[in-house]
């Protein structure tokens, strides 16, 4: 630090100059060779392995570990940019960090829920199959939504991913302390007087392999949605009715409703003949349109020229370092590159957790937007819990919108619950028996008739009593 004091930059120089040329023959060549191994780093992001769909995955069901593990990346990309890598028929191979044995299908299907009687008639025969219409790819994709939504298995492993999270934190220090060290003992000849120079180019390649990643898939148009089993205990108040998002009749499909924005939602109330339930596991349904516009070309060609210009600037400025000791830049070395091998082990390990029991996500690679809008559609007439766009849907009606940013699953995916429609039933119930118990009491005549609510429950029409003097 004595070198960098002073009032300018030549003022700097000049004792730099000073020390220069006190440093003997044996000590400059220590200093070239601490010079050469660190402009190595630049290239370690290389070093770290190929992008696979598995880090995307990462990135989409735990996007606050998907952005450490940009961190811990060194510059590296971690989201494939073709198609093919993101075929959900190909099996997990997790970048040869983690075991690929799979479970045993009895470990890895629900038991099934299918009775005697749904498989024998009274006389012992087999039930012949009925003769149904051939379903189209959207309405089984569907099916298969909702036969996920039925499993809610998996939770298990969420005190797992917060430990891994918080060691991809601990990495992340251990990278940015000997960085600290090592940049305040060395200096940069054309940058005098900077001394954080080392975490300013950390800094940058963080930035912009985040970029980066962010615009490497082949997909402009794609759609997530949180999907839950249905909570039970559940009905829909049809004194205030608002249409569903599947009504054609208004829009002509779930998605441009919702992409409408719609400003209505359907009350629901607490059942008084079921208990309520709800599921604290969930999963997410990805629908992406292949291909990619000419703004995310143009945004895809601006990332690998910054990615470019940043590998260069980071080689000339480890290689123009200089009074730094080999044994400072070994120590760099050693504790940066394991760290980083360390968090592309540890997000691979997530994966594993959250993918052991069923699949966390289900993606659908689709043609073009209409095509998109079928498969939503059909998913949105499905008797399940969804969240897309920051809209809570319970049966095709949307029960509660709120913004996606102020929302924790936005952060941290999968280990946000669900949302809780049993707290919003409960409290439009108490509600209603307020306004009841506040209504004026006739006395010396018939009471009027009891308001009455029939509500839909999507297997039988129950009323509900909402006011009885």
């Amino acid at each position: 630090m004595t070198i960098r004091s002073g009032d300018s930059v030549y003022q700097c120089l000049a004792n730099l100059t000073v020390a220069l040329e006190q440093v003997g023959q044996l000590n400059s060549a220590e200093y070239n060779g601490a010079a050469g191994a660190l402009s190595l780093l630049p290239t370690a992001g290389a070093l770290l392995g190929a992008p696979t769909r598995e880090m995307w995955i990462v990135y989409k069901l735990v996007p606050l570990a998907g952005v450490l593990s940009m961190f811990l990346g060194l510059g590296a990309s971690i989201t494939p940019s073709n198609v093919g890598d993101y075929d959900p028929e190909e099996p997990f191979s997790y970048g040869g960090f983690m075991p690929t044995t799979r479970l045993s299908p009895a470990e890895r299907d629900p038991p099934s829920r299918r009775t005697s009687l749904d498989e024998f008639q009274q006389g012992g025969s087999p039930i012949q199959p009925m003769v149904e219409e051939p379903k189209s790819p959207a309405d089984v994709f569907a099916d298969e939504v909702k036969k996920r939504a039925g499993d809610d298995r998996g939770g298990g492993f969420l005190l797992g991913v917060w430990m891994a999270m918080i060691l991809q934190f601990t990495l992340i220090i251990v990278i940015l302390v000997p960085m600290y060290y090592a940049q305040r003992g060395s200096v940069i000849t054309w940058w005098c007087r900077v001394w954080g120079w080392m975490w300013f180019w950390y800094f940058l390649i963080t930035v912009v392999s985040v970029f980066d990643n962010i615009i490497a898939a082949p997909f402009t148009h794609s759609w997530t949605i949180r999907v839950s089993r249905r909570p039970t205990g559940i009905i829909l108040d049809r004194d205030h009715n608002s249409p569903r998002i599947t009504d054609t009749s208004r829009h002509a499909n779930a998605l441009e409703c919702l992409e409408a924005n719609p400003n209505t939602s359907q009350r629901i109330l607490i059942s008084n003949s079921e208990a309520t339930t709800y599921s604290r596991t969930c999963f997410y349904v990805v629908i992406s349109v292949q291909g990619i516009s000419t703004l995310h070309a143009i945004a895809q060609i601006l990332s690998k020229g910054a990615s470019v210009a940043v590998f260069a600037f980071g080689t000339a400025l480890f290689a123009s370092a200089t009074m730094l000791s080999i044994s400072v830049a070994l120590m760099v070395l050693c504790l940066l590159l394991p760290s980083g091998v360390a968090g592309r082990v540890v997000a691979m390990w997530i994966v594993s957790q959250v993918s052991r029991q069923n699949k966390p996500i289900l993606h659908k690679m689709v043609k073009s937007k209409a095509e998109a809008a079928k498969y939503f559609h059909a998913i949105a007439k499905q008797d399940i819990q969804m969240e897309a766009m920051g809209h809570v849907i319970l049966d095709g009606y949307i029960v509660k919108s709120r913004s996606k940013w102020f929302s924790a699953a936005t952060y941290i995916g999968l280990l946000a619950t669900p949302y809780d429609v049993i707290a919003l039933a409960e409290k439009s119930s108490r509600g209603l028996h307020y306004s009841a118990a506040n209504r004026p009491s006739f006395v010396g005549m018939q009471p009027p008739q009891a308001f009455m609510s029939p509500s839909f429950t999507g297997r039988s029409e129950e009323t509900t009593l909402l006011y009885n003097p």
